[in-house]
C-alpha cells in the first residue's frame, strides 16, 4: 500500500512541475524553472542572438542551482530504505518549504494580476517570482532524488521519457518475475508523463480563463503531497 500511495503522491508532484513551467514560460519571462536543458539551450543561443537577453535563463538556472543544494541538504540523511514509512518526514519538511514558497510567489502574482493596466504599475518585479520558484522546484527535485526511485524524476521529464523508452525496449528479454517490475516502472513512468502534460493543459486553460490563478495549481498540489505525507507518518493513536 505505500508504494501505491507514494506512486500516487509522485504523479501529484508532477503536476506541480508541468505547471510551475508553463507558469513560468508564459508568464516569469520565457525561462523554465524545472526543464533546465531548456534554460541551457536558450542561455547559450542568447549570446549571439541581437536581442537576445540571458538574464531569465541565468537567475533561473543559478536560483534552481542553490534550491537543489539546499534540498540536498535539508534531506542529505534520507534513508530510502526504510518501509515504515511512507517517507523520511526531511522528505516531507523539504516540500512543505517549497510549498510555502510556491504559495508565496502566487500570492505576490496575484497582486502583479491586479495592477495590470493600472497606473501604478507592476508592483513586484517578475523576476522575483522566477527566481523564487525556480529554488522552490530544485527543492523537489533535490527531495526525489534521495528516494531513488529508477527512472522516476518529477520535475525534469527527458529523463522519464529516456528511461520510458530503453525500459519497452528490455521488457521482453526479461525473466518473469523481473518483467512484472519493468511494467510496474514503465506503468509508473507513462503516468508521470501523462500527468505532467495534463498539468501544462489545465496550465494553459488558466492562463485563458482565470490567469490569477495560474500559480496555485503548482503551490497546491505540492502542499497537499507534504501534508498527506506528514499524516501518512503520524497516524492518530
Amino acid at each position: 500500500m505505500r508504494v501505491v500511495e507514494r506512486d500516487v503522491l509522485l504523479g501529484v508532484l508532477a503536476v506541480s512541475a508541468g505547471s510551475a513551467d508553463g507558469w513560468s514560460y508564459f508568464g516569469l519571462g520565457h525561462a523554465f524553472v524545472a526543464n533546465m536543458t531548456g534554460n541551457t539551450v536558450f542561455l547559450g543561443m542568447s549570446i549571439f542572438q541581437k536581442h537576445g537577453d540571458p538574464f531569465h535563463f541565468l537567475i533561473s538556472l543559478a536560483c534552481y542551482a542553490v534550491g537543489v543544494i539546499t534540498g540536498s541538504l535539508l534531506t542529505r540523511n534520507v534513508h530510502a530504505e526504510n518501509n515504515s514509512e511512507l517517507w523520511p518526514r526531511a522528505i516531507s519538511h523539504t516540500l512543505l518549504l517549497e510549498a510555502l514558497l510556491l504559495m508565496l510567489a502566487e500570492a505576490g502574482w496575484i497582486i502583479t494580476q491586479l495592477h495590470v493596466g493600472s497606473s501604478s504599475g507592476t508592483p513586484i518585479p517578475l523576476d522575483l517570482f522566477l527566481g523564487t520558484v525556480a529554488f522552490a522546484i530544485g527543492l523537489q527535485s533535490a527531495a526525489m532524488l534521495q528516494l531513488k526511485i529508477p527512472g522516476i524524476v518529477t520535475t525534469y521529464i527527458s529523463g522519464t521519457w529516456t528511461s520510458l523508452m530503453n525500459g519497452l525496449v528490455r521488457i521482453k528479454g526479461s525473466a518473469p518475475a523481473q518483467e512484472r517490475q519493468f511494467e510496474q516502472r514503465l506503468l509508473m513512468q507513462a503516468g508521470v508523463l501523462a500527468v505532467y502534460f495534463s498539468s501544462a493543459v489545465l496550465t494553459g486553460w488558466l492562463f485563458r480563463y482565470l490567469p490569477a490563478g495560474v500559480g496555485a495549481l503548482s503551490a497546491l498540489s505540492v502542499l497537499f503531497v507534504a501534508l498527506y505525507g506528514f499524516a501518512r507518518n503520524n497516524p492518530t493513536p
